[in-house]
């Protein structure tokens, strides 16, 4: 049993930004995280990041190597390599496949994760969940490529690499986009691009022919499309696992109040785990992880009685 005062699940943005608080604030802070290495979503953002200021970043590596070169974020107490397991929150304790913590307050950056489909689990046509359609299209030049989601993100991906497919096949679930109007005014320029309305994935064809089997509202069986290679832009969804008896909303995003404390209130959450995909943004996350920790450092020097900024 290790007591801690604050600990911190997830060492991404957030979660060493909420870390380099606490130490700023005097808190005794650990953080755990289940990759080997920190940096989170970081590591895979291949787009230039030119919001989170004063510098532009040619994408996330470049960011995290900036980061790992700041001597408070090498003074931290990071454990990598270590998974969250469950939370108990009657006792305050914390369970991961390593230890067992007793901590005062835990500040949950756990990011999210991609939606899946089962009829994909399996199939070696998928492309990777973080594949950049900006730094990585050429690879799919001259295929075809199935896109499912009616979304921004899948909208974007599909303008992007129309540039490079020799077709570009978009799979949209229900009866109209999702994506804001701007995406589809720019695809509706692309002349190899094919937006299916009401079409879901029924299966894959592995082998030759090789393509996907496709399921539309209203017709009478499915259809064969020929397809090299798929991108699922389905969404994601909050990795909040290890704690079931929070309160969530939508995609199993954990519900906060304006200090970011949970339905547990010695439990506080910061960043994509409970923002959304609407609201993912790096500059959020950290403003998050540091009023979270303010909020801490108040409640303790008030006794835990109720706080507001």
């Amino acid at each position: 049993m290790e007591k801690v005062e604050v600990l911190i699940v997830g060492a991404g943005l957030a979660g060493l930004t909420a870390a380099i608080w606490c130490k700023r604030l005097g808190l005794h802070a650990v953080v755990v995280e289940r990759e080997r290495e920190i940096g989170g979503q970081l590591q895979h953002i291949k787009n230039e990041i030119w919001d989170y200021p004063p510098y532009v970043y040619e994408n996330g590596l470049a960011l995290l190597s900036a980061l790992k070169e700041n001597e408070q974020v090498g003074r931290l107490d990071c454990r990598l390599g270590e998974t969250l397991l469950s939370i108990d929150d009657n006792k305050r304790r914390i369970h991961t496949d390593k230890r067992t913590y007793e901590a005062e307050y835990v500040i949950l950056c756990t990011g999210v994760r991609p939606n899946s489909l089962p009829a994909l689990h399996r199939s070696n046509m998928v492309l990777a969940p973080w594949f950049s359609t900006t730094s990585q299209g050429e690879v799919l030049r001259e295929k075809n490529v199935l896109i499912i989601g009616g979304g921004d993100r899948a909208m974007e991906s599909g303008y992007n690499l129309a540039a490079y497919a020799r077709h570009i096949f978009i799979a949209v679930r229900r009866n109209r986009l999702r994506a804001r109007p701007e995406w589809v005014r720019r695809l509706s320029a692309c002349e190899n691009v094919t937006i299916m309305l009401n079409t879901e994935l029924a299966r894959t064809s592995e082998h030759e022919p090789k393509g996907v089997f496709l399921r539309t509202a209203g017709a009478p069986s499915e259809r064969f499309l020929a397809v090299d290679w798929i991108l699922p832009r389905i969404g994601v969804r909050g990795n909040s696992e290890a704690v079931p008896f929070l309160k969530t909303y939508g995609q199993q995003f954990v519900e906060v109040d304006s200090f970011q404390v949970t339905s547990t209130d010695w439990i506080y959450a910061v960043g994509d785990l409970t923002n959304g995909a609407a609201y993912a943004s790096l500059a959020l996350a950290a403003g998050q992880a540091m009023k979270a920790v303010k909020h801490i450092s108040l409640r303790k020097k008030e006794g835990e009685t109720n706080v507001h900024l």
